[in-house]
């Protein structure tokens, strides 16, 4: 998600929020992220997925760069973080991670595994 005129993830003003304590570090193509595990509800529209893990982000290498062009674009200002929608192999071998919208489907939340993205100009 952009910087925009949204609120800013912090678990400390969160009352579902659970430590899972475990530092984690991935590579997605070229990149390396630095973080660790939490987990939380998250909401998306407005469906509340409950007991979603995440990867709460201290360190990115260089991946700003890319962003910082989508903001020039977009009028924003800074990266705060990524919603995935691929499989957990991506992620990591060690834990299991469910995106997103899996958990949506485990969940109950949405009647069909299908999704769709509209783009307004």
């Amino acid at each position: 998600c952009f910087t925009v005129r949204y609120n800013r993830y912090n678990s400390i003003n969160s009352y579902t929020y659970i430590s899972r304590k475990t530092n984690i570090d991935l590579k997605y193509l070229d990149y390396k992220v630095h973080g660790f595990l939490s987990t939380d509800t998250v909401n998306v529209a407005n469906l509340t997925v409950a007991n979603q893990i995440f990867v709460e982000v201290i360190n990115a290498s260089d991946i700003n760069i890319i962003f910082d062009s989508y903001a020039t674009i977009l009028d924003t200002h800074r990266f705060h973080g990524m919603v995935g929608l691929l499989s957990t192999k991506l992620y990591t071998d060690a834990f299991t991670i469910t995106p997103v919208f899996g958990n949506m489907i485990q969940q109950g939340l949405v009647s069909s595994r299908i999704f769709s993205f509209y783009l307004n100009r």
